[in-house]
């Protein structure tokens, strides 16, 4: 990954932007492979409430951001493969556990924090990266 790559995930304005960029991100510990959703889940009983952001991987070989910060790194398909014209780079994953009394899940006094306007929508999950690793610590973490 070349150094400051910037790359997002999800959209932090989906009010305003459409959805076409939020991500499922939600899910409880114990579901991870099983399901992701963009509502804030009530977890079973043991079970962790859980985000899962996993980046865009697959790059244009030439840019480290764009115009809108998307079209430089884009998604693999449902292959995992990049389309023509992008090559992979390591893959990013973000993942945030929270231990939320079930009470507090149940009742929806767990938000987002996002724009006010957002309305704490979970639709609005997102997070942002900028590649300010060194190359001896990218091999590492490669």
């Amino acid at each position: 990954m070349p150094k400051f790559l910037r790359i997002l995930y999800g959209d932090a304005k989906v009010t305003a932007n459409g959805k076409k960029n939020a991500k499922d991100s939600w899910t409880c510990t114990g579901f991870e492979d099983k399901v992701q959703l963009n509502k804030y889940p009530i977890c079973p009983q043991g079970s962790k409430v859980k985000r899962i952001h996993d980046f865009p991987s697959c790059w244009d070989g030439k840019n480290i951001d764009s115009a809108k910060h998307r079209e430089h790194i884009v998604f693999p398909d449902a292959n995992g493969k990049c389309a023509n014209g992008f090559k992979a780079v390591p893959q990013l994953r973000i993942s945030l556990t929270y231990k939320i009394p079930l009470d507090v899940q149940k009742d929806g006094r767990y938000l987002v924090d996002s724009f006010p306007e957002e309305e704490h929508n979970p639709l609005t999950d997102h997070d942002d990266f900028a590649n300010v690793m060194g190359q001896r610590l990218m091999n590492q973490v490669v």
